[in-house]
């Protein structure tokens, strides 16, 4: 009995640990994907910031 007891107190012990590191995964991953948007926000102001010359860009090598 006290083997049982034991046994569902480690798998409970154990489903938490797991339900834990799965929630930091997913936070990591929010927080990760919040930084790419911001890295593409930023680059898109960069973008439309820049002013092209009145003759324009010369492209030929």
């Amino acid at each position: 009995m006290l083997d049982s007891v034991s046994s569902v107190a480690a798998l409970a012990t154990q489903m938490s640990t797991q339900k834990t590191a799965q929630q930091v995964e997913v936070a990591m991953l929010v927080k990760a994907k919040e930084m790419q948007e911001q890295q593409g926000q930023n680059a898109l102001k960069l973008l439309e910031s820049a002013s092209v010359p009145a003759k324009g860009i010369d492209v030929r090598v």
